[in-house]
């Protein structure tokens, strides 16, 4: 499994100022349940958004660890077999 499809950063990209959890107010006839309804459907965006947006900042942060990690492996991988003789040669010490 990669990091995008857990992730599914596409979907969060294309949903990034969707509603939080597809909470939405309808309108009703006066002019005061119209604004409610507005502000509502504004802060459940809001909120959708911030969410979101973490969410792609975390999977960032952790790609760059992912990749860090990978090339310390890449690096430490064909120092294993002289770790191994130095550890025989100090053990007979």
């Amino acid at each position: 499994m990669n990091l995008a499809d857990a992730f599914s950063i596409s979907t969060l990209l294309r949903t990034l100022f969707a509603p939080w959890r597809r909470i939405v107010s309808y309108p009703g006839a006066s002019l005061d349940d119209k604004l409610r309804a507005m502000l509502d459907n504004l802060v459940s965006r809001g909120v959708g958004f911030v969410v979101r947006l973490f969410v792609l900042l975390a999977v960032a942060v952790l790609a760059v660890v992912i990749i860090i990690v990978d090339v310390v492996q890449i690096v430490a991988w064909p120092l294993v077999p002289l770790l191994i003789i130095g550890g025989v040669v100090m053990g007979l010490r």
